[in-house]
């Protein structure tokens, strides 16, 4: 019988915050069709060449994005010369297959469950692989968590106390992630559906409340954040989980990701009685030519419109801005940093705007000529300017105002040394990074120093 090793690449801890759901699909995909097969999380703190070694694996399959693709050709690599067969997929390799081809034997293209058991079914040992998306995911199982490390990654909420994703979670609560959709019907320029062609599919109500069970009583799980790109496309599909969960009498508290425009104070009222203490947004930008640029079909005013409301309900507004976007000016990063301190919100996520390969941001960056021949995949970490999608402001210029709006955002969060202290030295491995993170640029440190002591 076949033996497939799925690898989730990469050794930076501050990036191993939810499971890798997206090999847990395939995996589960695989087991339904009777094929062995385990999970190497390197994320997680395995070691894949000990593991590789003592699993002896016919198959090995890695999935990266563009931050840990680095990561994700060295371990196809290291099989490679340990004569086990590598496959890798993802969003980037899907991007440039020819690239990825120089590191695997095998490279699928698009959605990696039906593709990795043709390759097993059908003995293929090299070249590209595409096969159609998934109509009904509903035929995929839930993801095989009984194949990770879940002990790791359900105490998410206490290696990364400061994260925006995870503020509306107390400390100390089991924490877990959930994907009940693919795809996505908008396309902004800067995300990868942008370019994907495939439309947006969703989980059965029923099936989700499955999958939420499952979490509670196998796991013990207290808290759930629903990854998916728009959690509130369907309100009706939204409102029917939300009975669900109330009329099972699941006790869970969860977040969810959407769109401004997505969401009104009736489905924010629901989705609290079901659970919900957090929504998080893509702001993206308070300047309203910004966000026609990047192509959001929302308005500043339906930004502040949706904060509102999520007070209104008793629900956490958090979000996202990004600094740097194509054409911005300096009074547009003026509007977002205004945006910031007018609005009633604390927990906000600020990240450079990075164009990706295969977004529409991609392609006018390579359009404008400005795409230079000597970065790192390794490099885009949203803090720097790898890529400088934005031509009317040095990259300098945008990293300074990057840190300005973080500043801001400080302001506006309640933070003490003692919070300081508890957030980042609990871990060890945690607070080496965040003394790195903050030391690396001395402005920066002398300002988080005069917050801490405040």
């Amino acid at each position: 019988m076949t033996k497939v090793a799925l690898v989730n690449p990469g050794k930076d801890c501050r990036y191993a915050a939810t499971e890798p759901l997206s090999l847990g699909y395939i995996a589960s995909y695989l087991e339904k069709h009777g094929i062995e097969v385990v999970i190497i999380d390197e994320l997680a703190g395995q070691n894949v060449k000990t593991e590789i070694e003592k699993l002896r694996p016919d198959i090995v399959g890695v999935t990266a994005t563009s931050l840990f693709i680095s990561d994700a050709y060295r371990v196809t690599e290291m099989c490679r010369k340990m004569g086990v067969l590598t496959v890798i997929g993802g969003v980037h390799v899907s991007i440039l297959p020819e690239e990825a081809l120089k590191h695997s034997d095998i490279v699928v293209k698009g959605e990696g469950e039906i593709a990795m058991l043709d390759i097993i079914r059908n003995n293929i040992k090299s070249g590209i692989v595409f096969r159609p998306y998934i109509k009904n995911i509903d035929d995929v199982p839930p993801p095989a968590r009984h194949l990770m490390r879940m002990d790791f990654y359900i105490n998410a909420r206490d290696k990364f106390p400061d994260s925006y994703l995870f503020h509306f979670i107390p400390p100390h609560t089991k924490t877990a992630s959930i994907f009940t959709s693919r795809g996505c019907p908008f396309s902004c320029i800067f995300c990868h559906n942008s370019w994907r062609g495939i439309p947006w599919r969703f989980n059965a109500p029923e099936r989700v409340i499955l999958e939420i069970e499952q979490l509670v009583r196998v796991y013990g799980v207290e808290a759930l954040f629903f990854i998916e790109d728009n959690f509130f496309t369907n309100k009706a599909r939204v409102q029917k989980i939300c009975n669900l969960i109330k009329n099972k009498g699941i006790n869970i508290i969860w977040a969810a990701n959407s769109r401004v425009d997505s969401i009104d104070l009736e489905i924010l009222q629901t989705a609290k009685d079901a659970g919900c203490r957090e929504v998080i947004f893509g702001f993206e930008s308070g300047s309203q030519r910004i966000l026609d640029v990047l192509n959001k079909k929302t308005t500043v005013e339906q930004n502040k419109r949706a904060i509102q409301l999520c007070n209104k309900a008793g629900v956490i507004p958090a979000g996202s801005v990004m600094i740097g976007n194509p054409t911005e000016t300096i009074e547009d990063i003026r509007a977002t940093q205004q945006f910031l301190r007018e609005s009633d919100i604390k927990s906000v996520g600020v990240s450079i705007t990075t164009p990706f390969p295969g977004t529409k941001l991609w392609n006018w960056c390579e359009e404008q000529k400005l795409i230079p021949s000597n970065f790192k995949w390794s490099d885009f970490t949203f803090d720097k300017v790898v890529i400088p999608a934005c031509n009317t402001i040095s990259p300098r210029e945008i990293e300074k105002l990057f840190t300005e709006t973080i500043d801001i955002v400080l302001e506006k969060s309640p933070f003490s040394f003692s919070k300081f202290l508890i957030q980042n030295f609990k871990n060890p491995k945690q607070a080496i990074i965040t003394i790195f993170r903050i030391f690396k640029n001395p402005a920066r440190a002398l300002r988080y120093i005069k917050r801490i002591i405040k």
